[in-house]
C-alpha cells in the first residue's frame, strides 16, 4: 500500500513516547515506540503475521496441538494461529493486536462496563487490515489455519447481536460506536462502500504512479464518471499486468453509484419491524426513493430515512433485526454519499436555496449516520430556519448563520474524536497510518458533501462582504475559524501532543488541540479548539497571540508548508490569513534580541509596587479579603475570591490566603550556609541574564537559575511558626486533619494586570488531603511561577523580574459534578447581552482545554445557543483519598441545564455591580469567572477582569484587513440567485 505524505513532528521519538505513556491501557514498559514499529513492521512481511503456530484452543483452557478433534475431549474448542512472544508482549502492554474474532464472544462487551477499550482497538485494527492490504495479516492470510473466514464472521456475528440486545448499547451517546462496529466488523462484503473504492485506488497508485492524478480525483472530487475514466486510462496508459485491478475498481464504482441498494434494505426491513408505524415510514421512504425523479430529491429523502432509521432504533427490540437496521442505514449512507457526488458537478450552477437545501439534507444525513447529536441536528436547522424565514435575508444573517453551520464538520470531527480519538493517538506510535481511519471515514460520509457546499457558500458570503479567508495564496470560504487575533511570523510546525521542551516559543504550531500546558509559542492553529474559554485560550488572546481552528480539509496543504516561515495573521473581525513570509510583511515586523521577528506591538508586565504589602506574615481568610487586597496582600484569586465571599456568602466554599509577605520572609533566607540571600542572588542571576547576547547561553542560564530556585523553594524550611499557624488554621477553617480535600492554588503579583491576565500559568495542586501533603503542596505552588513554562509566558514582558511574589490559596475542594467557565461578554460577535459560557462533565471542567460544551447566552431573552457539545472523553472527579482521578464522561449531548442557565444568567447580572470589575475610569469590565455545579447549585471558584490584547486589536495590518469589507450588512442576498465564481 502507499503511504501518505506523514506530517512532520516535533522531536518523534519524544512525542511518540508522550502518547505512548499518555495513552490509557499502555504500558510504559514496553520498548521503545521505535522498537514497536519495527516489530508491526516485521509482522506484515512475516508469513505466519503476529502468529508462532496453529494451535487449537478448547473451551476448558487447553492448548493442543493441530490434529484431528484435538478438544473433543476438552469440551471442544477452535483451531487458529497462537500469538508469537512479541504480539503477547504488545497485548500485555496495552496494545490489543492480532485479534482473533472467532475467538471472542460477546461478554467483555456487554453490561454496565463494557470494555470498549479493546472494542476501538479490535475496530481501528479491522480498519488497517482493509487499508493497508492485510496489515499484520498480510502474510497469515494465506498461513493455513491461522484464520478462517467464516470463523471470523461467527465471531463478529456473536459480538455484534450481544451488543445489539444489551440496553446498555441502545443510547444515543453510543449510536456511532454500535454503528462503526457493525460497519467494520466481517459481517458482509464491503465491496460497495466509498472506503473500498479509495482503497482499490490507492492500492492501484502504489504499483502504477501515473494513476496517481485519478487516485487523486477520486479522493477528492468523486462521481460516478470516475468508472469510465479509469477504464480510459487503463486501455490508453495502464500496465497490462494491473488490467484486473483496474476494472474491478471500475466495477465497484459502477456498483457505488448504480446502486439501489438504500431501497432494495428498506423494503427487505420493514416487514421484520414489529412497529406498524416506523415499519410503514420505512415501506413509504423505500417506494419515495424508487420514485425520486431529481437527484436532489433523492438526496432528501435517503437522507431523512437515514435519520427514521436512527430514532426508530429504539422501537426495535429483535437483536437481529437492529443489526439489520444498522446494516441498512449503511446501504443508505453509501446511497447519499453517492447522488451527493453525483450533484456536485452542478454545485456551479445551483441557487443559494438550492445550496442550502443539500445542506439541510446532508445535515439530516450526518445524523442519521452518527455524525452529529439531535441537538446539533436541531441547531444547525434552526439556523438554516433563521437564514431562510421571511424572504431573502439580508448579507449580515447571511453571513453569521453560514459561520454557525461551517461548525457543523468541527462537530463530526469532535464527536469522531470523542469515540476513536484516544484509540487512535496510542496506535499511531505503532503505526503512523492509524491516523488515517478518521479521514477516511469523515470522507466516505456526507461531511464530504456538506463541506463542498458550505465552503461555496461562505466563500459567496465573504465576497459579498469584500471579506477574503487566504491560505498560501488561495481563497478559501470555512475551514479556518478565527478565536483569538493577532499576527504572527514563524516557522510552520506539525505537533502532536506538545512537550515544553520540544516548543520553540518563536514557532506556529499545527496541534491536534490547544493543550492546558502549552508553553509559549507564536501562532496557534488547532484542529480542535478544546475551548475558548480554557486558561490557555484566554491566555493566547490576551497576549495577541493569533489561534485558528483549522479544518480537515486544509490540513494537507498546511503541512506541505511544515517546516517554513510562514505568517499567520488573524484579524479582530475573523479574517484569517497564513501565509509564505516574504518581503511585503517586513513593514510589520522588527528583528528582536534574538535575530527573530515579532510583531511591532509590545506588552510590559509591571506589578503596582507602591500598593505591595510585604509586611504582613499571618494567613488571611477569604471572608477578611476584599478586591482592593489584590496585588497588595495577594494576588486577584484570593482578593476577588474575597470579594465575592462578601457579595454570595457560601456560594463561594470556604478558605484563606497565605500572603505575598511570607513568601518574601523566606527570600532573606540564605541560598546556602554562608552564601547571600536568596533575594539577592536572584536580582544578581536577573541582571545577568538579561545582559546576556547570546541566545543559546541565555537559554542555559535561565535554566539552570530555574532549576536551582525551585529546588530551594521546595526544600526551605518555613519555620515552626508558620507552621503551627497553617495547622491551626486549617483545623479552624475545615475540621479535623483529614476530614476534608482543599485546592492549593498559586495566587501572583503579576497575573490580571492591565493587559496581561496569566490565567492558568502557575499551579493549582488538586483535592490535597492531610497537612503533610497540604505543606508539601504549599511548597510546590511556592516554586510553580519559576517553572520554564510560565517564565517562558511572563518574563520576556517584564519590566522588574524578580517582582515576582507567590501568595497561596487555600480553599475547601468541591465535588461538583460539572464545572466551567463563564465570560460575562460575547467573545465570539461581540453581540450586547449575551454572554459565553463553556462547561464540562466533572471538576476543572473547561479550564484545561478539554473538548468542553460551549454555549452563547442571551441574558435578556434568556436564549441559548449551542456553539459545541462537550467531546471530551473522560471527565474529572475528586479522590476521597486525596487528589483526582478521571473516569469516561457519558458523552451526553447536553451538560448546561435550563435551571442552570437561568443561575448563570443572574450571575452574570450581578457581578457586573461589583468594584472589583471597573477599571481607573468606573468603566465595567466583563468577568471571567470560574463555577461548579453540584446537584443543580451553583458554586463559584474564581472570577477576574477578562482581558483582551490591545495591540491585535489596533495593529494596523490586521485592522487594514477588517477596513477592507465592504461591509453591507442590511445589503438582500438573493437566495434564488446563483453564486458568481470564485475567483
Amino acid at each position: 500500500m502507499p503511504r501518505s505524505k506523514p506530517f512532520k513532528t516535533l522531536s518523534a521519538g519524544f512525542l511518540a513516547t508522550v502518547l505512548l505513556l499518555g495513552s490509557p491501557g499502555i504500558a510504559a514498559s514496553l520498548p521503545s515506540t521505535a522498537t514497536l514499529q519495527e516489530w508491526i513492521g516485521e509482522m506484515k512481511t512475516s508469513p505466519k503475521g503476529p502468529f508462532i503456530r496453529i494451535r487449537w484452543f478448547c473451551k476448558d483452557g487447553t492448548v493442543m496441538p493441530p490434529k484431528a478433534y484435538a478438544c473433543k475431549d476438552h469440551g471442544g474448542g477452535i483451531q487458529h494461529g497462537e500469538w508469537n512472544e512479541r504480539t503477547k508482549e504488545m497485548r500485555a502492554g496495552g496494545y490489543e493486536i492480532g485479534n482473533v474474532l472467532a475467538a471472542l464472544d460477546a461478554k467483555p462487551f456487554v453490561g454496565s462496563n463494557p470494555n470498549e477499550k479493546l472494542l476501538k482497538q479490535i475496530l481501528l485494527e479491522r480498519f488497517l487490515i482493509g487499508w493497508d492490504n492485510g496489515w499484520i495479516f498480510r502474510g497469515a492470510r494465506t498461513y493455513r489455519g491461522a484464520l478462517q473466514s467464516e470463523g471470523e464472521e461467527a465471531g463478529a456475528r456473536r459480538i455484534v447481536m450481544g451488543m445489539a440486545a444489551d440496553p446498555q448499547w441502545r443510547t444515543p451517546e453510543r449510536y456511532m460506536l454500535l454503528r462503526e462496529t457493525v460497519r467494520l466488523l466481517p459481517l458482509q462484503s464491503d465491496e460497495q462502500t466509498a472506503s473500498y473504492v479509495r482503497r482499490l485506488a490507492l492500492e492501484i497508485a502504489a504499483k502504477d504512479s501515473g494513476f496517481n492524478n485519478l487516485r487523486a480525483k477520486i479522493h477528492n472530487a468523486p462521481d460516478a464518471n470516475d468508472a469510465q475514466s479509469v477504464r480510459d486510462y487503463a486501455k490508453k496508459k495502464g500496465k497490462k499486468a494491473l488490467s484486473g485491478d483496474y476494472e474491478e475498481l471500475a466495477a465497484s464504482i459502477d456498483r457505488l453509484y448504480q446502486s439501489d441498494g438504500g431501497a432494495a434494505a428498506l423494503e427487505a426491513l420493514a416487514p421484520k419491524i414489529a412497529n406498524p408505524q416506523l415499519g410503514q415510514q420505512l415501506r413509504a421512504g423505500a417506494a419515495k426513493l424508487r420514485g425520486n425523479e431529481t437527484p436532489e430529491q433523492e438526496l432528501a429523502t435517503a437522507s431523512h430515512m437515514l435519520a427514521v432509521l436512527r430514532d426508530g432504533e429504539g422501537q426495535i427490540t429483535d437483536p437481529a433485526v437492529t443489526v439489520e437496521a444498522l446494516q441498512t442505514s449503511l446501504a443508505l449512507e453509501n446511497e447519499v454519499y453517492a447522488v451527493g457526488n453525483s450533484l456536485m458537478k452542478k454545485l456551479p450552477e445551483m441557487s443559494r436555496r438550492e445550496r442550502i437545501a443539500i445542506l439541510q439534507a446532508s445535515a439530516e444525513a450526518l445524523y442519521g449516520a452518527g455524525f452529529l447529536s439531535k441537538r446539533q441536528l436541531k441547531a444547525a436547522q434552526d439556523s438554516i430556519e433563521r437564514m431562510t424565514q421571511g424572504g431573502d435575508p439580508n448579507l449580515g444573517l447571511y453571513r453569521d448563520e453560514l459561520r454557525y453551520l461551517a461548525r457543523v464538520p468541527e462537530w463530526s470531527d469532535r464527536l469522531m474524536a470523542f469515540n476513536f480519538g484516544e484509540t487512535v493517538e496510542a496506535w499511531a506510535a505503532i503505526e503512523p497510518e492509524a491516523h488515517l481511519y478518521s479521514q477516511d471515514r469523515m470522507r466516505g460520509s456526507p461531511l464530504l458533501v456538506y463541506g463542498a457546499v458550505i465552503d461555496s457558500l461562505s466563500l459567496d458570503g465573504n465576497q459579498l462582504a469584500g471579506i477574503r479567508h487566504e491560505l498560501f495564496g488561495k481563497s478559501v470560504g470555512s475551514g479556518l475559524r478565527a478565536l483569538n487575533p493577532g499576527l504572527a511570523q514563524g516557522a510552520l510546525r506539525m505537533g502532536s501532543k506538545a512537550a515544553e521542551k520540544d516548543i520553540d516559543a518563536g514557532g506556529i504550531y499545527v496541534l491536534p488541540e490547544t493543550t492546558a500546558d502549552l508553553p509559549p509559542v507564536s501562532g496557534i492553529l488547532t484542529r480542535g479548539e478544546g475551548n475558548s474559554l480554557s486558561h490557555v485560550q484566554l491566555l493566547a488572546r490576551n497576549l495577541g497571540i493569533p489561534n485558528v481552528v483549522v479544518g480537515e480539509e486544509h490540513l494537507a496543504v498546511v503541512n506541505e508548508h511544515a517546516g517554513d516561515s510562514v505568517v499567520l495573521a488573524v484579524s479582530p473581525g475573523g479574517i484569517v490569513h497564513l501565509d509564505d513570509w516574504g518581503p511585503k510583511w517586513e513593514q510589520y515586523f522588527t528583528s528582536d534580541e534574538d535575530g527573530g521577528v515579532a510583531s511591532t506591538e509590545g506588552l510590559v508586565i509591571s506589578p503596582d509596587l507602591e500598593k505591595l504589602d510585604l509586611t504582613v506574615d499571618r494567613l488571611v481568610t477569604l471572608s477578611s479579603l476584599r478586591a482592593t487586597d489584590s496585588g497588595k496582600l495577594s494576588g486577584p484569586k484570593g482578593a476577588n475570591l474575597g470579594e465575592l465571599k462578601h457579595t454570595f456568602g457560601d456560594a463561594v466554599p470556604n478558605g484563606f490566603v497565605i500572603p505575598f509577605g511570607i513568601f518574601r520572609e523566606l527570600l532573606n533566607k540564605p541560598l546556602e550556609a554562608g552564601g547571600p540571600s536568596v533575594w539577592d542572588w536572584m536580582k544578581e542571576r536577573y541582571d545577568a541574564i538579561a545582559a546576556e547576547k547570546d541566545s543559546k547561553k541565555k537559554k542555559e542560564m535561565v535554566a539552570n537559575f530555574l532549576s536551582r530556585l525551585r529546588n530551594w523553594i521546595l526544600e526551605v524550611d518555613p519555620g515552626a511558626e508558620f507552621r503551627n499557624s497553617l495547622k491551626n488554621q486549617l483545623r479552624e477553617s475545615f475540621g479535623p486533619n483529614g476530614t476534608y480535600g482543599v485546592f492549593v492554588r498559586s495566587d501572583t503579583n503579576v497575573e490580571d494586570l492591565p493587559g496581561f491576565t496569566g490565567a492558568g500559568l502557575n499551579l493549582t495542586v488538586a483535592n490535597v488531603v492531610g497537612y503533610d501533603n497540604i505543606l508539601k503542596a504549599i511548597h510546590r505552588v511556592w516554586a510553580s511561577p519559576f517553572d520554564e513554562r510560565a517564565y517562558g509566558w511572563r518574563q520576556s514582558h517584564m519590566d522588574k523580574p524578580e517582582y515576582v511574589f507567590p501568595a497561596v490559596v487555600i480553599q475547601l475542594a468541591y465535588a461538583g459534578d460539572k464545572s466551567g467557565v463563564m465570560v460575562t461578554t460575547d467573545i465570539e460577535n461581540g453581540v450586547p447581552g449575551w454572554v459565553s459560557v463553556a462547561i464540562s462533565e466533572g471538576v476543572g471542567g473547561a479550564v484545561e482545554g478539554q473538548a468542553a460544551e460551549a454555549v452563547r447566552i442571551d441574558t435578556v431573552h434568556r436564549r441559548l445557543r449551542l456553539l459545541a457539545q462537550a467531546t471530551a472523553p473522560e471527565r474529572t472527579v475528586l479522590n476521597p483519598r486525596g487528589g483526582v482521578e478521571h473516569v469516561p464522561a457519558s458523552g451526553s449531548s447536553r451538560v448546561l441545564q435550563s435551571s442552570e442557565a437561568i443561575q448563570l444568567i443572574d450571575l452574570a447580572k450581578k457581578v457586573r455591580n461589583l468594584d472589583s470589575l471597573r477599571d481607573e475610569n468606573g468603566k465595567v469590565l466583563p468577568a471571567d469567572m470560574e463555577f461548579s455545579f453540584k446537584n443543580g447549585q451553583l458554586a463559584l471558584l474564581q472570577i477576574r477582569p477578562f482581558v483582551e490584547s490591545e495591540s491585535a486589536l489596533t495593529n494596523p495590518y490586521l485592522t487594514e484587513l477588517d477596513s477592507q469589507a465592504r461591509g453591507g450588512d442590511n445589503l438582500r442576498v438573493s437566495l434564488d440567485g446563483v453564486p458568481p465564481t470564485s475567483e
